[in-house]
């Protein structure tokens, strides 16, 4: 049967002018159509690009499916030049020994916001169902819950009704939609009260950044192994779990992108505006919003920026998440990265350092902040003062166990980023040894029963005035650290105790004057923090509603809190009766 072709020059057009930057494109994109270019031009290889093939799925949504919403409500279904690319390339790569064999079986489409995915979602459910030509073909639209899965599955009934031919091919009943040969298309959550026995052809995860875990995902890609070419199609904005599921494809996408992988079998599309770029620049929005003026207009983007700006913090990480596509790792940024990152932070912390003349070290308050077992504990020494800036140098501990339960959820994990670096110390076993942690502070540690001494610590390297610790889980550490000689004072996590230095501890890195020399993992655990607000207007980091870990942002905090709260003891009329007597002072 004759098929018209041309619509397949698209997709070279677009990939050819995303490449030449004639279409304001990220990086990721660029990588994507040099990889189509590159593997259309391949020999010898068990892929071949079909125009034939993608030119009859590309046709059918353009000429037999409609809109359905909106000013272009009953006309046809034109689709704008990223959807061919994306649509042709699912549909066009085929076996060499087998047209109906196809290469994707994955493919992830990340696009912000009002840029038509769940309106393209449900175009390719119903051009699968016709000509995919399958026997009884089972097609999902799923999401975590049962109103989300039914984003896409609502698209496909509006389809069905909104076209001649696909209403008289397709029934649309309440709860599923029945298509030609025996096959149904029905909305499915992870709340279902099954989920097995499915045998699918297509499954559309929606808002895939809302899964906390894989588990939905996992239950419906291994329902396709009898079908010859399923699809697991994920369509999404970001989000702000940024250790899930989501994240986790993202990167391992972005990975075969810069061909650090391999994976001939997955498709993916990241539009996000890149590292670097202003979240305010309408040039940048392009990256993030391929239907630009089509679905999405430039007025609203103003707008919703417009507003950012004025209603501040959480606003502007919800315009960053929405319509730039950036996973963000909590729902209210407390201090903007640009800020947090800004070139005084980032000095060397030495320049904070205030030298005790005795001594000849630089005074430094400790923050202490221990995991229960098996996750991060952290320390911070904080250096400096109100006038001067404060310095915070951090180090952090976790066990073995901690780093091997991340690497199974995530290969790509934060912890494997930073394992190596100096300042993060791994322990052997399962829970941290808090052995090492003393170690650091004061030098004292036991090896076979013994106490040990090692001069590389921090009683050595500075003049530490005090230890602010939690009382919870630390009473043996802290007797330990007592008995070496260390000052540790018992420091509250209510809102009494953290707010005021939580909130000099904003007020300095807001101003350039707090020095953390770009700490990589301080950094990431800033992203995670979430506050807590009182009704009085006090704030403090909340552990429990943050994104991910944030002990180090705890610790730095409680440091700050130690120095601006220490009192020197008077010993003044000691010193003078010492004098008197003839002995050395003190």
């Amino acid at each position: 049967m004759a098929v018209d072709v041309s619509s397949v020059i698209r997709m070279f057009d677009y990939a050819h002018e995303v490449m030449s930057g004639e279409i304001v494109s990220g990086k990721y994109i660029k990588l994507a159509c040099e990889r189509f270019v590159n593997d259309a031009q391949r020999e010898d290889w068990e892929w071949k690009f079909d125009a034939w093939q993608a030119a009859r799925y590309i046709n059918f949504i353009e000429r037999i499916c409609k809109h359905t919403r909106g000013d272009l409500a009953g006309n046809k279904f034109l689709l704008a030049p990223w959807q061919v690319f994306f649509v042709g390339q699912i549909f066009g790569w085929v076996a060499v020994d087998d047209s109906k064999r196809r290469r994707f079986t994955t493919a992830h489409l990340f696009v912000a916001r009002k840029n038509g995915k769940s309106q393209l979602a449900a175009a390719i459910a119903l051009a699968m169902a016709v000509l995919d030509n399958d026997g009884a073909p089972q097609l999902v639209t799923a999401a975590t819950k049962r109103d989300q899965a039914r984003e896409v599955f609502d698209e496909v009934c509006r389809g069905v009704k909104a076209s001649v031919p696909l209403s008289k091919r397709f029934s649309v009943q309440r709860a599923e939609v029945k298509t030609p040969k025996n096959g149904v298309i029905k909305p499915l959550s992870s709340d279902a009260n099954t989920l097995d026995g499915l045998n699918l052809n297509l499954a559309v995860v929606d808002e895939f950044h809302a899964m906390k875990n894989a588990d939905l995902y996992r239950v419906l890609a291994s329902s396709m192994g009898s079908r010859k070419s399923p699809l697991m199609l994920a369509i999404t904005t970001a989000g702000f779990v940024p250790d899930g599921p989501c994240a986790l494809f993202m990167r391992a996408g972005k990975d075969v992108l810069d061909n650090l992988k391999t994976n001939d079998r997955l498709l993916i599309l990241p539009y996000e505006i890149d590292e670097g770029d202003a979240w305010d620049d309408v040039e940048a929005w392009k990256k993030s919003n391929p239907n630009l003026d089509v679905s999405i207009s430039k007025e609203y983007m103003d707008t919703q920026c417009k507003n950012a700006k004025l209603y501040g913090s959480r606003s502007v990480t919800e315009f960053m998440v929405k319509h730039l596509n950036v996973f963000v790792g909590t729902e209210a940024v407390w201090i903007p990265d640009d800020d947090w990152m800004a070139e005084s932070n980032c000095r060397e912390v030495r320049v904070t350092h205030v030298i005790d003349e005795k001594t000849n070290k630089p005074v430094a308050y400790l923050g202490l902040d221990l995991a229960a077992t098996d996750d991060i504990s952290a320390i911070a020494i904080c250096t400096g003062d109100e006038d001067k800036g404060w310095g915070i140098d951090m180090h952090y501990f976790l066990p073995e166990r901690a780093v091997e339960r991340r690497l199974d959820k995530d290969e790509n994990t934060m912890y494997l980023q930073f394992k190596d670096l100096p300042n993060v110390h791994i322990t052997k076993g399962n829970v941290t040894d808090y052995n090492v942690i003393r170690r650091i502070i004061s030098g004292h540690y036991i090896v076979d029963g013994k106490v040990e001494y090692d001069k590389d610590n921090l009683m050595e390297k500075y003049l530490i005035k005090g230890v602010a610790y939690d009382r919870w889980n630390s009473l043996n550490l802290i007797r330990d650290l007592e008995g070496d000689g260390v000052p540790c004072d018992p420091y509250g996590q209510g809102f009494a105790s953290m707010s005021f230095p939580s909130k000099e501890f904003e007020k300095a890195a807001l101003n350039g004057k707090l020095v953390h020399g770009g700490d990589e993992v301080l950094r990431w655990m800033m992203g995670n923090v979430n506050l807590r607000y009182d009704p009085g207007g006090n704030i403090k980091p909340d552990k429990a509603k943050s994104g991910d870990k944030i002990d180090g942002v705890v610790s730095a905090i409680m440091s700050i809190g130690e120095a601006l709260t220490f009192v020197e003891e008077d010993t003044g009329d000691f010193e003078f009766f010492m004098a008197v007597v003839g002995g050395d002072g003190v």
